[in-house]
């Protein structure tokens, strides 16, 4: 009697030893490889991340992109005025401008002569009324020698007149001090009004 032929396809147990020899048998790899692998990943990583910056970079830099698209669909951008029209221009408000302009500087000039000669007046008076004070009090000082009894109703006449002047010359001095500040205010003005004129 003859027996069954025996099967040639491996059967399970023989292919799970197979494989396990077959992994005893491989190679490990080598550390030179492993540091390698790693070097490509930490490459690979950092690539990563410089192409996320330039991605960030670009986006804000486009961000206002679709502005510029508008802009640039505008067929006119600017217009060319020819030398000849600016000339004509600037002299049409020459024309219009500087009579208006001296005729300021005309009353400007004309104001701080009137100043001048309102501040110089109210000047000498201040002085005058400042030697009219020291000769009252020279003249109280002369007549309290001579007449001691009739010293203090004089003293105090003199002293309301002299309050008074006071008071006068004070006013003055304030009137003055007005009229200098008025002064500088309207050299100020002539300034910029020459300095238009110039320009012009």
């Amino acid at each position: 009697m003859m027996m069954p032929r025996q099967s040639s396809f491996p059967q399970p147990q023989a292919m799970q030893f197979d494989q396990f020899h077959q992994q005893q048998h491989m190679h490990q790899p080598s550390p030179h490889l492993i540091s390698s692998l790693q070097q490509c990943v930490s490459s690979t990583a950092n690539c990563v991340e410089t192409m996320k910056e330039s991605i960030e970079a670009f986006e804000f830099v486009l961000q206002d992109h679709p502005r510029l698209i508008t802009v640039l669909k505008c067929q006119k951008h600017f217009d060319l005025v020819s030398e000849r029209d600016i000339d004509s221009a600037r002299s049409h408000i020459s024309g219009e401008v500087l009579p208006h302009l001296n005729e300021l500087l005309q009353r400007a000039s004309v104001e701080m002569e009137r100043q001048e000669r309102r501040a110089v007046a109210l000047k000498n008076k201040a002085e005058a009324q400042h030697q009219r004070l020291q000769a009252i009090k020279s003249i109280d000082q002369h007549q309290a020698k001579l007449h001691p009894s009739s010293k203090t109703s004089r003293s105090q006449a003199h002293q309301q007149t002299l309050a008074q002047l006071q008071q006068q010359l004070e006013s003055q001095r304030a009137q003055l001090s007005a009229l200098k500040m008025h002064k500088l205010e309207l050299l100020k003005k002539a300034d910029d009004l020459e300095a238009a004129t110039r320009d012009l």
